[in-house]
């Protein structure tokens, strides 16, 4: 195939190259330029333009499979369609499941009821200046609700020849969000470290090299459609000890109850990386949704350990890059503070 990724060789842009390179294929990359991978191997086109201001380097162009790694708002996407169709085979256009409507119940699949942006978010999208369009923190609620209408962009111009991926958490070398490399970096230095929530709480995530994989060998086979994209759930003390395992590291993990975490002044999600309270219950089941559709398409994911080497060896790397996501060790400290004289009770 002739395939086109769009959005830079950074991260998911990066896997997806490599995983149709490895498959064979010819690829090319459009960019601005902005995130490329140097340690990807070389042999695909770069491709430089910007999808938001100048699409003329894709016109006349012809692709059997393109990748969009980086639509956030319906415009995007119908503005790339409009410079490449009719010469587009098929189109993988990667979302994520923050298009669902709640999360109250574990298990939604991809029938579940999804969000419909408003106006306002609809206009949100289209009044953001050109150079804060490709970062998702700049939707900030309507992330979720622009994505689908990314989705009906392209299913009402392709049919069965969109492929919708929602994406949940992707993980792996590269990951510019840092919320796993955060325990990996933090269980690696070892010592007593506080751990969120109910040890049997189900977590969820994707190395990206499989997400890319599926992607690629999908639209191979002709696939069409919308397929949750993710791993199966497992407890979150079970990814932790994993962590510990692979390090080698003499880490001990303190539990802490969902309300000791919110009292210490953590921000889930961002300060406390896979935790969300659980008497949220708008999200309470956001990392437990069904992903049985894609396993029965072919989706194949490689056991946790070797997603974790992988972290751990890159990151290692880049020990002096303070980390996106992750408790600042003073937050931290007063908790495990808090706990253990809450325990000496």
């Amino acid at each position: 195939m002739n395939v086109l990724v769009v959005g830079g060789t950074g991260f998911l842009g990066g896997a997806v190259a490599d995983a149709a390179l490895k498959a064979g294929h010819r690829v090319a990359i459009f960019t601005r330029g902005q995130t490329i991978n140097p340690a990807l191997d070389a042999g695909f086109e770069t491709i430089v333009g910007d999808r938001h201001q100048d699409l003329s380097a894709l016109r006349g162009r012809s692709f059997d499979l393109v990748v969009d790694t980086c639509a956030f708002a319906p415009d995007a996407v119908a503005s790339l369609l409009d410079a490449l169709s009719p010469a587009i085979g098929r189109y993988a256009l990667v979302t994520s499941a923050s298009v669902y409507a709640g999360f109250a119940e574990p298990g939604l699949t991809e029938q579940a009821p999804t969000s419909r942006a408003t106006p306002e978010q609809l206009g949100l999208a289209r009044s953001l200046p050109l150079e804060r369009r490709s970062s998702a923190a700049s939707y900030g609620t309507a992330y979720g609700p622009l994505k689908r209408e990314c989705e009906l962009v392209a299913i009402e111009r392709l049919g069965d020849r969109a492929l919708i991926l929602r994406s949940g958490l992707l993980v792996g070398a590269g990951d510019y969000t840092d919320r796993l490399t955060y325990w990996v970096r933090r269980v690696d230095g070892g010592g007593s470290i506080p751990a969120p929530g109910d040890p049997q709480r189900l977590v969820q995530l994707i190395d990206v090299r499989d997400a890319a994989r599926f992607i690629v060998e999908g639209a191979g086979r002709g696939l069409g459609g919308v397929f949750n994209l993710t791993g199966r759930p497992l407890p979150m003390s079970a990814l932790l000890d994993s962590c510990r395992q692979v390090a080698g590291s003499d880490a001990r993990f303190v539990w802490c109850s969902d309300e000791a975490v919110l009292a210490a002044g953590l921000e889930p999600w961002s300060e406390v990386p896979l935790w969300l309270p659980h008497a949220d219950e708008a999200f309470r089941h956001f990392l437990e949704i069904d992903t049985e559709q894609a396993f029965a398409h072919g989706l194949h994911t490689r056991p946790l350990d070797e997603t974790l080497e992988t972290i751990l060896a890159w990151d290692r790397t880049r020990r002096a890059t303070p980390l996106k996501a992750g408790m600042p060790p003073e937050k931290e400290a007063a908790l495990l503070a808090a706990v253990e004289a809450d325990a000496a009770v």
